[in-house]
């Protein structure tokens, strides 16, 4: 008779079941196998009698450990029959099975204690650091254990560290945050899944996991087509997985959850609700009541539909399951966080599912009164979830303040009329806690390795979070308040990089040698992408971690948050020290313009706020104009952008290089201008009306009460931020009729342009720039490509007229080596690259410049570099698009800005493909006023675009015949030829 204790002969007896049969297959058979081989009702049943038995064995029993090791290794089969081996337990039985010498068994035993942990969802969601150690010990494993002899047992040890390592790493990702961990982990997850092909259902499990990943970092892009096309991939593989497999139910799950992500896209797309079937609690599926992550699963599926139907019995059917889940929780545990954190938002859904007009008393109706307390309970909730959070470094910190922050402002709008104060008091509650919850958005995008994840961490922070505080603030007067929660949100990706390049010095200052040497070799980003790994079911490329990765960047963030420098990373500048940066680069004001939209609380009300200029005066005034006309859905915003701005669209060239030449534009016969010419002239009589005037009028109206140098008749000079699609106007070209002619706002106002307030100060703190002078150093690039003549033609004069003791560098030698080098050591001269430049958004170099021999310069080369600055005096980017931003607008990154952030003191940059001709004159003069009347580079291009526009221009003697005879054809109404060039900086 078999002795029932004798775990060495149930694991032979274990393997042989499993044999070459898929996993699910044999897993419906192993519970049987163990549950009689220690003679119990079931698997589970029999952990519990070994463990006892296990308990009463003499530590001395030479037995001991071995039998601690088989029970582990027993553990997730034991699991199949039901909840069985706590964590302690696994840990206990792990730390006896180890004192084994043999350095394989130990190993193993480590693997597979980390696999039981990765499969412990209640133990990794109350402490998501459990996950973050199982990678670390599954890839320790995996190097020890003996190579792979062919048998299925070996094997599939092999693949399962593998995959367990994968699987702790994604879902640490999702817990903890960090887009380059997840990228990791998908292509981990696809290369296990091709040693699968022997065993396809659990390949079909592991696809419905991969589409499952990439389904959630397609949603935090928005991008709608891509969820639609994972959620496809998922019912592909589901409907090949077998019902009785294993894991049929979480895949199940899974598709549910991101069928419902799908929704909510469509919703906020469209106001409609997807046609698809709502999910509702069925008795005979709920889910295990001892299960809080089930629980909630299909209480958050249950409100996504709700919501849209405004279903209130389903809603409050999702909270009591919510509740149930949440007492099963250990107060103040992350799991306990979480799930206090949807049943706050499944009362703030259920508060916006009544219907309730607000009128005097109305707060005591039943409906008023129903109201208040689903939103009393939710701000209660996020309260306490935000004390646990404690700070930015928490991922839960953004999301629960702004949460708690919009409950806040829906409850003081339910307050009656006669208590004012109150309503006050919980209005400044909101605005604090919202500006508060900003700073998380900079660490965010300070822990993603790479720009193309920080990209995607920032991208979503204006939209989502910003504009919403900064309304409010405007709203109640507090004008401060509302810069520093505009500027929070805005060219987050620069500022990782500006923070980054620094990194090593901070942490030698704080004594971190050590840590900061590892920063230093983790290295800069590598020169060209990777292949991607996914073939036909992946995007283009793959957004890959560079430099540094997340495990570090969290631990120097931590180090770096608990000293001095904790100001420096996550503060956005206050009021004092813009307007010393102001002052500083000789701007009078910097005005951010922020257009018209909705406030929508989470009870539902939404509320229109009128677009404003928000100025920030050199002497420390702050005032806000009225613009109710800027509207991102303005017709001749919308017209614009639908032909792609005035040289097309750099996305719609179908691989084609974008050429600096914009093509024809003179008028064709019949009188019609081309549809890009023609949308920009629309769009500049619009920027004139809705903005540039009545900013124009304030800055009459207050005459030197902004100025940086009171005293002085002077035309006002105005730093602009655009927010949104606001960013692709020229707003320095918008005009209005003036007589027979036109006006246009540069002749009133000297326009430059800034990323943020933060970059502004940045730039101003550097020492002042001389990159006029004379004698000083310059680089001069003039058509690296062959095929650009009047660029070669402009920067041959530039060179020999106003720099003939710089370089000069052409086809022959101008590539992306040599100017690198010959980059790194201008600093305070002038570089002048007059070429292609080529903007391909969503792709590992997103913006670059055509060098000679097929080589290019990326603007993520610039500024990922882990130490590498340059500090050019004036950067003159004579290339189409390299001042449009290639990672959406409000992270402002082109290569005009990459170049700014990497230590140029002034960029000049370019919104649209420029004509060469045109852009040949204008370059020339601009570097003319540069040199001759030595005036500083903003205003030096001012003078050069007011050149363009005067009929009666002069040529200056010095310019070359070439150039001085297309003087002559210039044509002033013709805004793409002057109008592209853009002033950043000093």
């Amino acid at each position: 008779m078999t002795d029932r204790f004798d775990l060495e002969s149930l694991m032979r007896s274990v393997k042989a079941v499993i044999g070459d049969r898929p996993w699910s297959t044999a897993i419906g058979q192993l519970g049987t196998v163990v549950a009689e081989h220690a003679a119990t009702a079931d698997a589970a049943a029999a952990f519990e009698l070994y463990y006892a038995h296990w308990r009463s064995m003499p530590g001395t029993d030479p037995r001991h450990p071995g039998f601690a090791g088989y029970l582990l290794q027993l553990v997730p089969l034991m699991r199949q029959s039901g909840p069985c081996c706590t964590l302690e337990q696994a840990q206990e039985l792990a730390a006896a099975a180890r004192t084994v010498p043999d350095p394989q068994w130990q190993a193993h035993i480590t693997g597979v204690l980390a696999l039981v942990v990765v499969h412990d969802t209640a133990a990794t969601n109350a402490d998501p650091e459990l996950l973050e150690k199982a990678v670390e010990d599954l890839g320790a494993a995996s190097g020890l254990l003996p190579a792979t002899d062919g048998t299925t047992a070996a094997t599939a040890t092999a693949t399962a560290f593998r995959i367990g390592r994968a699987v702790a790493r994604a879902e640490h990702a999702r817990l903890r945050g960090g887009e380059g961990e997840l990228d990791v982990s998908i292509e981990e997850l696809t290369a296990a899944r091709r040693d699968l092909t022997d065993r396809p259902d659990d390949q079909a499990y592991l696809t419905c996991y991969i589409a499952c990943l990439r389904v959630g970092r397609a949603y935090l892009g928005r991008d709608e087509e891509a969820v639609d096309r994972y959620i496809r991939e998922q019912e592909i593989a589901l409907a090949r997985l077998p019902r009785h497999h294993p894991g049929r139910g979480s895949a199940e799950s899974w598709l549910a959850a991101n069928r419902t992500m799908l929704r909510s896209l469509i919703f906020q797309r469209t106001g409609q609700s997807w046609p698809g079937p709502r999910p509702r609690l069925d008795a005979r599926k709920r889910p295990d009541p001892t299960d809080p992550y089930a629980l909630v699963q299909t209480a958050v599926e249950m409100i996504a539909g709700a919501g849209d139907d405004g279903d209130r019995e389903a809603t409050a059917e999702a909270i009591g399951l919510i509740r149930e889940a949440l007492e099963q929780c250990e107060e103040g545990g992350e799991h306990w966080m979480r799930c206090a954190a949807q049943l706050a938002t499944a009362h703030l859904i259920q508060s916006g599912l009544v219907r309730w007009e607000p009128k005097p008393l109305s707060h005591l109706s039943p409906a008023g009164r129903e109201i208040i307390a689903h939103t009393d309970r939710a701000i209660s909730l996020l309260r306490r979830v935000r004390r646990l959070a404690e700070g930015p470094a928490h991922p839960m910190w953004t999301g629960v303040g702004c949460l708690l922050a919009n409950a806040l402002r829906s409850r003081s709008m339910m307050m009656p009329q006669f208590r004012t104060a109150a309503a006050a008091r919980l209005g400044r509650e909101s605005r604090e806690i919202g500006l508060a919850a900003l700073s998380g958005l900079a660490w965010n995008v300070l822990l993603q390795s790479g720009t193309g994840h920080a990209m995607e961490a920032g991208s979503r922070a204006m939209e989502e979070t910003c504009l919403d505080v900064a309304r409010w603030c405007v709203l109640d007067g507090e004008l401060a308040d509302a810069v520093l929660a505009l500027d929070s949100g805005r060219a987050l990706m620069l500022h990782a990089a500006q923070v980054s390049a620094t990194v090593p010095d901070m942490l030698r200052q704080l004594g971190q040698d050590g840590l900061a040497e590892e920063w230093r070799t983790a290295g800069p980003v590598p020169l060209e992408p990777e292949p991607g790994p996914f073939g036909g079911l992946e995007p283009r490329s793959v957004l890959r971690p560079t430099g540094p990765d997340v495990r570090l960047r969290r631990r120097v963030l931590k180090v770096l948050a608990a000293s001095p420098y904790r100001d420096r990373l996550l503060r956005t500048p206050a009021v004092a020290e813009i307007t010393g940066a102001l002052r500083t680069l000789g701007a009078d004001a910097l005005v951010y313009l922020v257009p018209t939209g909705e406030l929508v609380l989470p009870t539902g009300r939404s509320r229109t706020i009128p677009g404003a200029a928000l100025i920030v005066g050199a002497d420390g005034a702050l005032r806000s104009v009225a613009l109710p006309d800027l509207r991102l859905d303005a017709q001749e915003l919308t017209a614009y952008q639908a032909v792609g701005g005035a040289g097309g669209d750099p996305r719609r060239r179908g691989g084609g290089s974008p050429r600096r030449d914009a093509g024809p534009v003179a008028t064709p016969q019949g009188g019609v201008p081309p549809p890009g010419a023609e949308a920009l002239d629309r769009l500049c009589g619009w920027a004139w009306k809705s903005v540039m005037a009545p900013l124009a009028a304030e800055f009459r109206a207050s005459g030197d009460s902004h100025g940086a140098r009171p005293g002085r008749s002077r035309v006002p000079s105005v730093v602009l931020v655009p927010l949104g699609a606001l960013g692709a106007v020229p707003w320095h070209a918008a005009w209005r009729a003036a007589g027979p002619g036109r006006r246009y706002a540069l002749e009133d106002l000297r326009v430059s342009y800034a990323p943020s307030a933060r970059t502004l100060c940045e730039v101003a703190g550097r020492t002042p720039p001389e990159a006029g002078a004379s004698g000083g150093p310059a680089l001069v690039i003039g058509d690296p490509t062959g095929d650009l003549r009047y660029a070669g033609e402009e920067a041959e004069a530039i060179h020999r007229v106003f720099y003939p003791n710089g370089t000069y560098l052409d086809a022959d030698t101008a590539d992306a080596a040599e100017v690198s080098a010959r980059l790194a050591g201008l600093r305070g001269g002038v570089l002048h690259l007059a070429c292609h430049a080529r903007v391909d958004p969503g792709e590992r170099h997103s913006a670059y410049l055509d060098l000679a021999g097929g080589s290019s310069l990326a603007a993520e080369e610039l500024i990922e570099g882990t130490v590498r600055r340059i500090a050019p005096g004036l950067v003159c980017l004579a290339a189409c698009w390299s001042n449009v931003s290639s990672r959406g607008y409000d992270e402002a990154y082109s290569l005009a800005t990459a170049f700014l952030t990497a230590g140029a003191h002034t960029v000049l940059g370019t919104l649209w493909p420029v004509p060469d001709e045109e852009t040949s004159l204008l370059m020339y003069m601009t570097h003319h006023y540069l040199r001759r009347e030595a005036l500083p580079p903003g205003q030096a291009l001012r003078r050069a675009q007011l050149w363009m526009l005067d009929p009666q221009r002069r040529v200056p003697p010095e310019m070359p015949a070439r150039l001085a005879v297309r003087a002559r054809y210039i044509r002033p109404a013709n805004l793409v030829g002057w109008a592209g060039f853009t002033h950043q900086g000093w």
